[in-house]
């Protein structure tokens, strides 16, 4: 479940409910404060930071509505839970009016506050991670385009940097983990350890013969990978009209698919949300291998037992996709801003590759994220890849975030 670090403020004024309210909040482990009124929680509120807000409408000193018209003032986008005693039309829709988050009718039902609460909750969740993604897109926009225009500049002085770049990328690409460089190992191994016969056979110990087949294995995945990145780079990227909520469900299945390789790990991918309907011109296939190597990098690279967060947003006239997970505390999450630039180049690894998942790679060598970045300029959009602070709990750890912009078509 996805919650903010903030407690439920409780405005009500009879102990009995305050009672039953606290119980509920503490059955699902959700930190609570107490107010019994609106002028005391409107002082309360100047003191901490409030998650969702319970509000009672018939209160003494200040009641439910004269509250949320004064809290609305001092944050508009306050998530509003309101208690009535009468369900009436008018009188709820007088009450969503507000712009209250829902309502519960009295005499309370233990369950459905428990699933209107937690529903609230990640409501709150999802607000408050939007702000930061907006605020840090925007940011990204601007140094990334910045980026864009010097590494044309530079391109243009000096055309053999890239190149040699690249080469040197690929010489230590293909000595780590399984592929050619353990082929050649493991050839050498097997022509010191194996035995020639006189009739001409040779003995090769089993070991090391099962070895030998589990890395071709391998070494022909990371082929098939490079096979299918040059056919993408040769091939003309024809996009069509589509509505995002396609390119939702494209997410929805791709995630569906990495399922059994998350659960390895016990990570969870939350799926997005999406408020509003926007048209875009895309290509869905390709987009769908996009999706599928930036989960496949947040399984891969994700500590266990976290949660991979997708989100979309809109910015600048860009639909964004974002994918969150936390970052290990190891050697590899030490990313400088240069280092996080060079992982879109071919080639390039931050991290040695991850074996187990090398048949699900869409791409292979170090290459996926290369190709991201040439779908979305192909998209006329943008890729980038960024260490950021996760401030979505209160412990302030690191993660990672790729995100995807798609331009938004009028």
């Amino acid at each position: 479940m996805r919650r903010p670090p903030g407690p439920v403020l409780i405005v009500e004024d009879r102990e009995d409910n305050q009672m039953l309210l606290a119980g509920i909040c503490e059955s699902i482990h959700v930190p609570f404060q107490l107010a019994e009124n609106g002028k005391v929680a409107l002082e309360l509120l100047s003191l901490n930071e409030v998650s969702v807000f319970l509000v009672d409408l018939m209160m003494p000193v200040m009641d439910g509505k004269s509250f949320i018209r004064e809290l609305k003032k001092l944050k508009s986008d306050a998530v509003i839970l309101v208690q009535t005693a009468i369900d009436g039309t008018d009188e709820i829709i007088e009450i969503m009016k507000m712009g209250v988050y829902d309502y519960l009718v009295k005499p309370l039902n233990v369950d459905l506050v428990k699933t209107t609460l937690l529903k609230a909750l990640e409501y709150r969740y999802l607000i408050d991670i939007e702000k930061v993604l907006l605020r840090d897109e925007s940011k990204e926009l601007r140094e990334q385009l910045e980026w864009l225009n010097y590494k044309e500049t530079a391109r243009k002085s000096s055309q053999s940097s890239t190149e040699v770049t690249a080469i040197y990328n690929l010489k230590t690409t293909l000595s780590q983990g399984s592929g050619f460089g353990a082929m050649t190992t493991l050839i050498d191994t097997i022509v010191q350890t194996s035995t020639r016969n006189e009739n001409g056979t040779v003995t090769i110990d089993g070991e090391f013969f099962q070895v030998l087949e589990e890395n071709n294995n391998h070494t022909k995945s990371m082929l098939r990978g490079l096979a299918s990145a040059v056919e993408i780079l040769e091939s003309k990227v024809e996009l069509t009209k589509t509505f995002s909520g396609e390119i939702v469900s494209r997410i929805e299945k791709v995630a569906s698919h990495l399922a059994s390789a998350a659960a390895t790990k016990s990570i969870t991918i939350n799926l997005p949300m999406i408020k509003s309907e926007v048209k875009l011109l895309v290509n869905l296939e390709l987009l769908s291998l996009c999706f599928k190597e930036l989960l496949l990098n947040a399984i891969k690279y994700a500590n266990a037992s976290t949660a991979i967060d997708c989100f979309i947003t809109l910015t600048d006239g860009y639909f964004c996709i974002s994918f969150k997970n936390q970052l290990p505390n190891d050697i590899y999450s030490d990313i400088s801003e240069d280092s996080q630039k060079s992982l879109v180049l071919p080639f390039f690894r931050m991290h040695p590759p991850v074996e187990a998942l090398h048949k699900e790679e869409p791409f292979s060598l170090g290459l996926g994220l290369t190709m991201v970045d040439f779908i979305a300029n192909k998209h006329h959009g943008m890729f980038f890849i960024r260490k950021a602070k996760d401030h979505t709990s209160k412990d302030v750890g690191f993660c990672t975030i790729a995100e995807l912009f798609l331009p938004i078509q009028i």
